[in-house]
């Protein structure tokens, strides 16, 4: 990775201590055009180094997801082309785990446009279920657990014991980010372990990730990309990434 500029950095710094800055306040902060300011953030978000959003930019932080109405508009587009080709893996008269997430919410919106007759979801996303809940046909069995408002979701050990009764046809799941080796991270423990589960009660596995969640730090691991089917991205990856989903033997479809 090339050498950070000195403007890099403390753009960095800044958005340690705050969190969050709108391009405006960086704009004025630099005094910077506000193109070359976004340059700047396009630059650090492709290194991982933070997030951008409209409007402005967010922390990458191991420990903590972005805000949710934020995550809702970050790489929108790429998002709801990942759920329209996720939703074609769902078929009528199928049986389906989903993990909460805005990207999984984005493919709900999907499923919900084919309303398939028969489609049995099992998921701990309440954002989901609420998608899903006026398309006739299709049954939603929401998990108890610990309410994860910051992700509307339950989790923790009531939602694990409920998954372990289930075996389903399919898991689609969002991730927080996938790192240079492969592994597949999350930001919460109460969510990985009903995950977990998930995974390893699903027939077939398949995760949805943005391009931008390459190279995202976060704390727990939830598996590696080599037990994972399938992944649906919404850009080809550079030659590095594409050759580490190669060698872990996961299918790759990139979203258009």
């Amino acid at each position: 990775m090339d050498q950070l500029s000195k403007r890099h950095g403390e753009i960095l710094e800044l958005l340690s201590r705050r969190g969050y800055l709108a391009i405006e306040e960086m704009v004025a902060a630099f005094n910077v055009t506000p193109q070359t300011l976004r340059r700047d953030l396009q630059d650090l978000s492709d290194r991982g180094l933070l997030r951008r959003h409209h409007g402005g930019a967010s922390a990458n932080l191991s420990t903590a997801n972005a805000d949710y109405g934020l995550r809702h508009v970050e790489t929108a587009d790429g998002k709801a082309a990942i759920g329209r080709a996720a939703a074609a893996f769902v078929k009528p008269g199928s049986s389906l785990f989903l993990t909460p997430g805005t990207t999984t919410d984005a493919l709900a919106k999907a499923i919900a446009e084919k309303a398939p007759g028969g489609l049995r979801v099992i998921t701990n996303s309440t954002a989901a279920a609420a998608i899903l809940e006026n398309c006739p046909g299709i049954s939603i069995q929401i998990t108890g657990g610990l309410w994860m408002g910051h992700n509307r979701a339950v989790a923790g050990a009531p939602a694990v014991d409920f998954v372990e009764n289930y075996r389903c046809d399919l898991v689609l799941t969002s991730i927080g980010g996938i790192d240079p080796e492969g592994n597949l991270l999350e930001y919460r423990d109460e969510e990985v372990a009903v995950g977990r589960v998930m995974l390893r009660n699903a027939r077939r596995k398949v995760v949805l990730a943005d391009h931008s969640k390459f190279g995202r730090v976060a704390t727990c691991r939830l598996a590696h990309l080599g037990d994972i089917d399938t992944l649906i991205t919404d850009r080809a990856p550079v030659e590095a990434r594409a050759r580490m989903i190669d060698g872990a033997g996961c299918e790759l479809i990139v979203a258009e």
